[in-house]
């Protein structure tokens, strides 16, 4: 049997299912499954079939519509040709006008999207910590400061009111056992602090508050730093796009639409919710709102927009500007929350066609011929499409939190507290010590 089918349009691309171009010599070439499983059809059900070549020029455009799809789907209503061979996604309004046949190929709807790039390392050091962290740091700060200022004054003034008292008295300065005990008391805790050196009592406070904050800092110079370099020398990339919500968020990357396609028209028509918003963007700026293939892949190859459309072209997109790059510049996202594409061969209403065309359809796709045709037409690029080791996943990676660095305000708070009784004990021994003399 003889069934006219045809290609619309002088250069219709849809990789990796159909690329028909226009040769120089006025002949068309096609490649990619469609005609692959076409010849396959064709065999199976022993029929020839011939292309119906249309320039979709003024006259053309003005009879038929601009879109390619609703081209197609006139040219099927109008009974000037029997069947449509580049599959369609049945819809109520598509099918009010003609019948779809078993489902040639489905799959799930994915995004292309840009590769993220490395964030800004200018201001890198602010990342690691939380807001409370930076807040206790600043607090740590203003701490260590009034402490040494005001321990610095009161030695100061007391050793002032002392050596007053030694000249109004006559007396000499004498060392009592009590002292000495205290004395030894306060160079074990020198020596704790890992100052050395001789004791002075009474600059002991300002040297043992030093001593401590130095001990504190060794403390997190050795337990932290280690992480937080780590922290801020590894890149940090942006986040992903990896669903419509992220894209919606996103200010460098925008949408482009096909807009005779079902998932494009669903977007374009929503009436809420972050359809609406891409929408509305996207209406925004009709450069965005596309019908060619080409033009779609032009623009999507400047890396600063998404495309939604089946995991299949995704791939086959990424992986070819993988080739011609030498680098990944694209990633796709997971599988959107969108019905899942079924693509038929379009007939005419009521067509005698339609069961030959069912029967051989639904052993094609359970074979599983249709699947290998075309995975193997989409090129290799595993380094675009390898997982992400999630050790080096920094997109996941949370602030470091108060609870991490709990420790840390614990050797603080102790520091802070041998630091207190060395001032409480000296100025107890420089009490005494004065009495006994005021005594003697």
């Amino acid at each position: 049997m003889a069934i006219k089918t045809f290609a619309f349009s002088e250069q219709l691309k849809n990789p990796p299912y159909d690329v028909l171009t226009l040769r120089p010599d006025g002949n068309y070439s096609h490649k990619g499954t469609g005609p692959t499983w076409q010849r396959w059809l064709a065999k199976k059900l022993n029929f020839t079939f011939s292309y119906r070549y249309v320039v979709l020029n003024q006259t053309t455009i003005e009879k038929y519509g601009a879109s390619n799809i609703e081209f197609g789907l006139r040219l099927i209503a109008e009974k000037e040709v029997d069947a449509f061979v580049n599959g369609l996604t049945a819809t109520p309004e598509r099918k009010k006008k003609v019948d779809f046949s078993y489902f040639i190929w489905t799959e799930p709807y994915a995004m292309v999207v840009p590769r993220p790039g490395e964030e800004p390392r200018l201001f890198a050091f602010v990342r690691p910590f939380q807001s409370l962290v930076w807040l206790l740091i600043l607090i740590t700060m203003f701490a260590v400061v009034g402490f040494m200022s005001f321990f610095s004054k009161f030695s100061l003034k007391m050793d002032n009111n002392v050596a007053g008292h030694r000249r109004e008295s006559g007396q000499t300065q004498t060392m009592t056992l009590s002292f000495y005990a205290g004395s030894y008391f306060i160079y074990v805790l020198n020596i704790v602090t890992n100052q050395g050196g001789n004791v002075n009592a009474t600059r002991l406070s300002f040297r043992i508050l030093v001593g401590v904050w130095l001990l504190i800092a060794t403390v997190l110079v050795n337990s932290y730093s280690g992480t937080i370099v780590s922290y801020l020398t590894v890149p940090k990339i942006k986040p992903s796009i990896n669903t419509f919500e992220d894209l919606a968020i996103s200010k460098d990357v925008e949408l482009i639409i096909k807009k005779d396609v079902v998932i494009g028209q669903q977007i374009l028509e929503a009436k809420s919710g972050t359809f609406k918003i891409l929408g509305d963007r996207t209406r925004n700026d009709p450069g965005r709102l596309l019908t060619d293939q080409t033009e779609i892949d032009k623009l999507l190859a400047k890396g600063s927009y998404a495309y939604p459309w089946i995991v299949s072209f995704c791939k086959f997109f990424i992986a070819g500007q993988f080739q011609k790059d030498g680098t990944c510049r694209f990633e796709m996202s997971d599988p959107v929350p969108f019905q899942t594409a079924f693509f038929s061969i379009v007939l005419q209403k009521n067509s005698k066609f339609a069961r030959a065309f069912n029967d051989a359809l639904m052993l094609l796709w359970e074979s599983g011929q249709i699947t290998f045709w075309v995975t193997n037409d989409i090129p290799r690029a595993p380094k675009c499409f390898a997982k992400i080791n999630p050790r080096a996943n920094l997109t996941r990676q949370v602030p470091i939190q108060l609870k991490d660095l709990m420790s840390a305000f614990f050797i603080f708070a102790i520091g802070m507290g041998l630091a207190i009784l060395a001032f409480v004990m000296e100025n107890v021994i420089h009490f005494r010590n004065g009495r006994m003399m005021m005594v003697g």
